[in-house]
């Protein structure tokens, strides 16, 4: 163990965190074969909510000429999860986004974009990623998407775009045909239209796709079956209908 190692130890250990880090780093420019410590190194400043000595660190080790092209793949991903843990989500994306074609790093780079998109609202990068993940195995991703595609469908709604929000959800249903929010949304967009009839369907589905959102979907069935001259005298036949259908015990 180097004397120069040694001293860096008990900078960290005093509280001197920015001497040990410019310690570190001069090591590293006259010793790449501790790029491994350094890579922990600046893992365990990130941990421990130092972001900026973690992304000085990672971005030392990226400029270095003479890391392996393996090192230059971890320096890239360690310091794109820096700049995600600082919030910085547009550098951590550049970061990620060079990691996609490498086998070995593909799958995490996807599931760190993922995680970008979903904290930026981008919605349809965040299918697009998804997508990715299911081609490679990733089949629980479908789950996802259809939420994806509801958040996307919420956006057309919102500037009654109801078309274009029947076609996104349309998608969501390929993506997850037991998705309940889904049907759901779709319901409300068919009672928007006027098409309550197609509302009836779409909300009678939730039923056997999650028997804990069945509430949520009561007082607009009863809305359709009143406008499709069902209820006369406003009889709440829709509770009824659905005490009448037996629910399995839950574990």
């Amino acid at each position: 163990m180097s004397r120069d190692y040694v001293a860096g130890v008990n900078f960290l250990l005093s509280n001197q965190q920015d001497k040990a880090v410019d310690l570190f780093l001069d090591m590293l420019k006259e010793d790449t074969g501790t790029v491994e410590a350094h890579l922990t190194l600046g893992n365990l400043f990130r941990s421990r909510g130092e972001v900026d000595r973690a992304i000085r660190i990672h971005q030392t080790l990226m400029e270095s000429a003479s890391l392996t092209y393996e090192q230059r793949l971890l320096a890239i991903q360690q310091l794109g999860r820096d700049y995600m843990a600082a919030g910085l989500y547009d550098r951590a994306e550049d970061m990620f986004n060079q990691l996609t074609d490498e086998t070995d790093f593909r799958i995490g780079a996807l599931q760190q974009l993922l995680q970008i998109y979903q904290a930026t609202s981008e919605w349809q990068k965040a299918i697009d990623v998804a997508e990715r993940l299911v081609k490679l195995g990733k089949d629980k991703q479908r789950v996802e998407i259809a939420h994806f595609y509801c958040e996307l469908a919420l956006q057309h709604m919102a500037s009654d775009d109801l078309d274009r929000a029947m076609t996104l959800l349309k998608k969501g249903a390929a993506a997850d045909k037991n998705s309940a929010r889904v049907s759901i949304m779709m319901g409300r967009v068919f009672m928007a239209k006027g098409e309550y009839a197609k509302a009836v369907e779409s909300l009678q589905r939730v039923i056997s796709q999650d028997r804990e959102l069945v509430s949520e979907t009561l007082e607009m069935l009863q809305t359709c079956y009143q406008q499709l001259g069902k209820l006369p005298n406003g009889q709440n036949s829709c509770n009824a209908r659905w005490k009448r259908t037996p629910v399995p015990m839950l574990n």
